[in-house]
């Protein structure tokens, strides 16, 4: 073809493609740029947004983007150095149409395609590139790319990318590429419109708790990314301060980061050590089934381990299921399975069923252990709208006594003495007098595996009522008519005191007490002399038994045993009477000057006498007298005296209870508050209480009972509980009918006394916690005074002074779950402590105990902290265990030296862990001169 014949069709092509407007602009911009090469001299050419330029101002223009021989998307300028183009407005957005540009032999654009910029607008008609200046942006469907330099060309529907050095703050302003809600952050990139692949340098994007930033990668149409030389971090530093470094990897947004050989870097330092020959980190938001990765790790008890791998399922958006387990080396394992509910609007709950293979020390040895361990939990809630009527919950928590001492990795379960769990339903009718609520109970101690059970209990209420009320009253209420009643069904069965070893077995079922109890109390209240409240009480009580104990004496063994239990339906019954009378006396006081103080004395006398008859008459059939020795001594017994609602009084009782509350308030002038008073309660109660017994041969006047309550400054309140006995003690230390005071040494005898408080506070924090996990440092979190409390308990420890080696270790490992919990830097210091002191002398005998603990925290600096904490024991003379524990806040990282300085078992601990937990198990660094690494490891 000739010369001027392809020059004639690539006009008529130029002159198809473009529109008139456009045409237009062209053919000016040509005759103004042979004006400007005939007329002026060749002007240099000045980088966009290097300089200002008048808007008038005619200059040349040059890719901004250098080009390499490797860049296949960016295209070489085809117009000379001295091109010339007009400044566009640099505030005007600018839109291409979709069919503005079509591909030779290719498809139009699916949209528009918009975009924007501060500085320079360029295009070149002969290349078809459009060159964006200073804060460019151009978006496309779902597409988005922001950055200071941008090149597109709608041709080859290829769009260049690259940042640029700010000068006033000399960093690199890095471009942005916005897809399908992900944005990355980038060095460069070039991406193609139609096939929807790119190349990117430097990208830099978070997944999850992660921070990916890769040296090489390629986007694929279907947004997984192909790395080379990426990295993996948690560190939000703009250098990390440790990082996973990856040879190669594949991420899927939102779905999952999969790497091949990778090794870590602290402080730029590689430790090839740390490597990994693979890895896996699942991103996807929502729930998923797939694979759960073990944890490898290794325990000095139980040996290397790969645990808490499995699966997980999703059946729908209201049920899951998690299948896990656990295999040591040392011969110990351990699977579970847990799931989850929920209902909307209705329920939601959670299962869990954990079983342990556990095998400890060497087989012969007096120390090997090989058990079998479990343990169960359900949670049950209802929503509050889901049938208002009725409600149905659960908490479960059974294991056997040694789960949580050789499983548990939680503070809270490891420290756990007690497990116990209910099951409650209830239900009311609306309109109705009557309720109705069905309970299981279970408990059990973890030091004994003593246990006990109650399935069902069930209780039938009648409110009250009044039978003689009028429906239609005219005139005053009639005495009559405040006589009312209420009802109460009771039925139970239960166990309790029975070893965990014979749960389910005879030994348990021998042992079960059931049976009902209906009480009907009926009651009135009368006003006496304007300002004295009369009450009378009469109640009914039957019980529903189904057996009888029988017991007599044995001559062959000398001794009472049981000899018959008869089967059947027996009812045993009792009733009792009561008369109360209280009244309430106002006092007021006022003090001061001008009687601006005021003080406030309520002072609440009450009285009541009670009567029973004797049910322990033959006539009622609840007594037997037997032989109790073979002297012919007799005793008398009930056969329903093991019974689950007890049996009758045996003797006829009648007696007086009386005591007297008191409240002391006062009233303080001040401005900040709009009554102009203060209110200061002195005294929240100062309760003494005593009683009589008519019947009683001697001793007749019970020990008062006196308890006070205030409140010494804001948070912190003061509890006294102290007794007195009215008689005396003999040389034996018996009580003797002899009044303390005809022997003239006071009114009475202080038999016991003990008191009690604890306070924690803290300076204001300065900034909220990211974390849900109370910290160490927190007042709320009562960790630390638990870990001491068990540390020094007789009971599990044998006290801090009598500890074996084993009890040590795990009080010891306590103590090290501790130092490595969470500490808030953003309180600047707390302080709390706790004291007790107890006194009892029943007799000649006196007990005594007295203890102080208190423990701190301070920042030296944003970044150091000290924590400490320590008691004393005022009955021993010595100090019990404490702990000094440094921290330092390294950003990502956080280290802690912990110290026990005084003490027959010095220890110290030195530990370095990552603050995220995704990467917490490759950058953590413990150290220790304890023996505890020979029993436990954390």
């Amino acid at each position: 073809m000739r010369p001027a014949q392809r020059l004639a069709d690539k006009f008529n092509l130029f002159h198809r493609i473009l529109r008139p407007a456009q045409r237009k602009r062209i053919f000016f911009s040509l005759l103004l740029l042979l004006w400007t090469a005939a007329v002026l001299p060749a002007a240099p050419h000045l980088p966009a947004g290097r300089a200002a330029v008048p808007d008038d101002t005619l200059r040349t223009a040059t890719d901004s983007l250098p080009v390499s021989a490797a860049d296949t998307l960016v295209r070489p300028d085809s117009l000379p150095a001295d091109t010339v183009a007009i400044r566009p407005d640099s505030t005007a957005r600018n839109a291409v149409p979709a069919d503005s540009a079509r591909r030779k032999g290719g498809s139009p654009l699916a949209d528009r395609v918009t975009g924007s910029q501060q500085d320079s607008l360029v295009y070149d008609v002969r290349t078809g590139n459009l060159y964006m200046y200073r804060k460019g942006e151009v978006k496309y469907t779902d597409l988005q790319v922001e950055a200071e330099q941008i090149k597109l060309n709608l041709d080859d529907k290829n769009v260049a990318a690259r940042g640029e050095v700010d000068t006033m703050s000399n960093k690199y302003i890095r471009p942005k590429f916005i897809q399908d809600n992900t944005t990355y952050e980038l060095d460069s990139v070039r991406y193609n419109i139609d096939t929807k692949k790119a190349l990117i340098w430097g990208a830099h994007t978070k997944e999850g708790e992660g921070i990916i930033t890769g040296g090489l990668v390629k986007k694929m149409p279907d947004d997984v990314l192909h790395m080379k030389g990426g990295r993996y971090t948690t560190c939000d530093a703009e250098c990390p301060h440790f990082y996973l470094q990856m040879t190669k990897g594949t991420v899927e947004p939102k779905k999952k980061v999969v790497f091949g050989p990778a090794y870590m870097v602290i402080e730029d330092v590689p430790f090839y050590l740390l490597g990994l020959p693979f890895g896996f980190f699942p991103q996807q938001g929502a729930r998923h089934s797939g694979f759960i990765l073990p944890t490898v790790g290794e325990e000095t008890t139980r040996g290397f381990f790969l645990r808490d791998g499995g699966y997980y399922f999703v059946f729908n958006d209201y049920l899951d299921l998690k299948f896990t387990g656990g295999i040591y080396t040392l011969g110990s394992w351990e699977a579970g399975a847990a799931s989850s509910y929920r209902k909307r609007y209705k329920f939601n709950g959670n299962f869990q069923f954990d079983f342990a293979k556990d095998v400890f020390g060497e087989k012969g040895s007096a120390d090997y252990v090989n058990q079998q361990n479990m343990q169960i939990r359900w949670t049950h809630q209802q929503d509050a709208k889901f049938r208002p009527n009725s409600t149905f919950s659960a908490s479960v928590n059974y294991s056997t006594s040694k789960y949580n001492q050789y499983n548990a990795t939680d503070m809270n379960d490891y420290l756990a003495a007690q497990t116990s769990s209910s099951i409650a339903y209830s239900k009311n009718w609306a309109g109705k007098p009557f309720s109705l609520s069905i309970n299981a109970n279970h408990s059990q101690s973890l030091r004994d595996s003593i246990m006990s059970l109650t399935l069902p209990s069930v209780v039938f209420n009648v409110t009250r009522i009044n039978p003689f009320k009028r429906k239609n009253a005219v005139g005053k209420e009639r005495w009559y008519e405040k006589i009312a009643f209420t009802f109460q069904t009771n039925f139970s069965n239960s166990v309790s005191g029975f070893k965990q070893k014979d749960f389910m077995k005879k030994e348990m079922f021998d042992q079960m007490k059931l049976g009902f109890q209906h009480q009907l109390p009926v009651s009135a209240s009368f006003n006496l002399l304007k300002y004295l409240n009369i009450t009378p009480n009469f109640t009914y009580r039957e019980r529903w038994y189904f057996r009888k104990i029988y017991r007599d004496w044995n001559p062959e063994t000398e001794r009472v045993e049981n000899t018959d239990t008869t089967h059947g339906f027996y009812r045993v019954y009792d009733y009792s009477a009561s008369l109360s009378a209280n009244t309430r006396l106002y006092g007021s006081y006022k003090l001061g000057r001008k009687g601006k103080i005021q003080l406030r004395h309520v002072m609440t006398p009450s009285i009541s006498f009670n009567y029973a008859p004797n049910f322990g008459k033959e006539s009622y059939g609840y007594y037997r007298t037997i032989q109790s020795d073979k002297h012919g001594g007799t005793m008398t017994y009930s056969p329903f005296a093991n019974e689950i609602y007890g049996v009758p009084g045996s003797g006829e009782s009648m007696g007086l209870t009386f005591g007297i509350n008191n409240t002391l308030e006062m009233k303080v002038p001040t401005t900040k508050d709009t009554s102009g008073y203060r209110k200061i309660k002195i005294f929240e109660a100062f309760n003494i209480s005593s009683g009589y017994n008519f019947l009683a041969d001697s001793l007749k006047l019970s020990p008062f009972t006196v308890n006070v309550r205030t409140t010494l400054v804001k948070g912190l309140s003061l509890n006294v509980n102290a007794t007195f006995d009215p008689y005396i003690v003999d040389d034996n230390g018996r009580r003797i009918d002899k009044f303390v005071v005809s022997h003239g040494k006071g009114l009475a005898r202080l038999t016991s006394f003990s008191t009690g408080f604890s306070y924690g506070f803290s300076s204001k924090v300065r900034s909220s916690s990211s974390s849900n996990t109370p910290a160490s440092n927190n007042p709320d979190n009562n960790t630390r005074a638990d870990v001491e409390a068990a540390l020094n308990d007789p009971a599990q420890n044998g006290g801090f002074f009598n500890q074996t080696e084993n009890q040590y270790a795990t009080a010891m490992r306590r103590a090290q779950m501790l130092a490595t919990q969470y500490y808030d830097f953003s309180i600047p210091w707390s302080f709390s402590f706790n004291y007790s002191f107890s006194f009892s002398r029943p007799g000649k005998t006196v007990t005594r105990s007295q203890t102080v603990s208190f423990n701190g925290s301070v920042n030296l600096t944003s970044k150091w902290a000290v924590e400490f904490g320590a008691g004393y024991d005022f009955e021993m003379n010595k100090l019990t265990p404490g702990t000094v524990m440094i921290r330092r806040d390294m950003h990502c990282l956080q280290a802690t030296f912990s110290w026990v300085p005084v003490g027959f078992r010095q220890s110290w601990t030195f530990s370095i862990r990552a603050k995220s937990s995704v990467l917490s198990d490759l950058v953590k660094y413990k150290k220790t001169n304890s023996f505890i690494d020979n029993y436990y490891s954390y």
